[in-house]
């Protein structure tokens, strides 16, 4: 849902003729992204916090393989990494849409 309304929004932003536009729309477009910015801003401070307990918790599950090597020992320590490539791959998706936000952003503050 997120990512459909920042799509629209780049969107249109990209179609935007800021000539035509007045001060308050524009100010408007850009509190606007702002906002978006700030919640993906929050949502990648999130994927950080996941990826630490993630690396915390896939640390113990390593020495515990590496003390006691047991089958579960090892489908624990896999889908943890399993876990943290995801979350991974999600923190980078988050991270180009927010780099694609600051270009829109960029867009209303230079014309």
């Amino acid at each position: 849902m997120m990512e459909k309304r920042i799509r629209d929004r780049l969107k249109r932003v990209e179609k935007l003729e800021t000539e035509l536009l007045s001060d308050e729309e524009i100010l408007a477009e850009k509190k606007e992204i702002q906002m978006l910015i700030d919640a993906i801003h929050q949502e990648l401070l999130r994927r950080i916090i996941i990826m630490a307990a993630l690396i915390v918790g896939l640390t113990i599950c390593v020495v515990g393989i590496l003390a006691n090597p047991t089958p579960l020992n090892l489908i624990t320590v896999l889908i943890s990494i399993l876990l943290l490539i995801i979350s991974i791959l999600q923190y980078c998706q988050k991270f180009h849409i927010l780099g694609d936000l600051f270009k829109a952003a960029d867009k209303l503050n230079v014309e």
